[in-house]
């Protein structure tokens, strides 16, 4: 017998409750975790420039150390380049759609029409 998901299954867990330390390559390290599916939607939402979806992207994601979107921002103006990445990277693997994200279901859909 099938037992399907409650709705207290789908919503006991939180973005906060899956979050985890990520070290970067200089050593030092800082807690992140991914994005709401609300989130997600709002990156993007009225602009289509990549710094500033990346800025508000972390803002959202890097909890220790918190940074607002202007402190983003200006991290990435001064910044490595290496570990703006590195922690962009990281969120999209943890948000579910990070390079490495599982696609074969797309293509699977595609194949089939």
């Amino acid at each position: 017998m099938t037992e399907y998901a409650s709705e207290d299954d789908l919503t006991a867990e939180t973005a906060e409750d899956c979050a985890e330390d990520f070290t970067l390559t200089s050593g030092k390290v800082v807690r992140l975790r991914g994005l709401t599916r609300a989130e997600h939607l709002w990156i993007g939402k009225g602009t289509d420039d990549a710094a500033e979806i990346e800025a508000r992207m972390v803002s959202k994601a890097m909890l220790i150390p918190a940074m607002s979107i202007s402190k983003v921002k200006k991290w990435q103006e001064t910044g490595r380049s290496s570990a703006v990445s590195e922690i962009s990277n990281k969120v999209r693997e943890l948000s579910g759609f990070g390079e490495g994200a599982d696609k074969s279901n797309v293509r699977e859909l595609r194949d089939e029409s």
